[in-house]
């Protein structure tokens, strides 16, 4: 009996997951400029023509991996900014974005390791740049509506908080205070701005 198109679009889609899954992998693993896409069909379990179906070349691939991942965060954080009431979004950002983190530890490290291949940041440095600046513009608004003085900087230097805490908990998962230091980061900018 033939499949139906629900189970072809299924297939499809799976495929497509477990392509960019490897690519990913591969990508932090070797590097990007010293992966082929041979490599990833064959990690893949398809052929480069099969491969070649789902993508045109190494770079689509490279932009559906980082798509792919930021669809996963992107998620998360509309989902806060829709339903956190005003003074509650900066601390249910946090708790969303290091909730994501933990969840899949293995799959952000290689994430991160991505993101520090010049390579990659060739291709993607204006994205990545965008969607930095995007969750930097709720830290702000936050920050402002808490009555911090200079809501900029102090978003920046919360935004490299984050950053400094994801690297770390990175390399060591089981030893990194994640819940301690996420609270820390609460306690420190998710309530009013208490002046000196």
């Amino acid at each position: 009996m033939p499949r139906t198109e629900k189970q072809n679009e299924a297939i499809r889609a799976a495929t497509r997951t477990n392509i960019l899954n490897s690519a990913m992998r591969l990508f932090a693993q070797k590097g990007y400029a010293h992966t082929t896409t041979r490599n990833i069909a064959t990690a893949a379990g398809l052929s480069v023509g099969l491969m070649y179906h789902y993508f045109a070349n190494k770079e689509s691939l490279l932009q559906a991996v980082f798509d792919f991942v930021m669809a996963r965060i992107d998620e998360r954080i509309t989902a806060v900014l829709q339903t956190s009431p005003p003074g509650e979004v900066l601390p249910n950002l946090l708790h969303a974005i290091f909730d994501l983190l933990a969840s899949e530890p293995q799959f952000w490290a290689l994430f991160y390791m991505l993101r520090t291949q010049p390579a990659i940041m060739s291709i993607l440095g204006d994205d990545f740049r965008q969607r930095t600046a995007a969750l930097r513009g709720c830290f702000v608004d936050e920050l402002a509506q808490a009555g911090w003085p200079q809501p900029e900087l102090e978003a920046y230097y919360l935004y490299s908080v984050v950053e400094g805490a994801i690297q770390q908990y990175l390399l060591d998962p089981p030893n990194y205070p994640l819940a301690d230091v996420v609270e820390k980061m609460i306690t420190q900018f998710g309530g009013k701005h208490e002046p000196i």
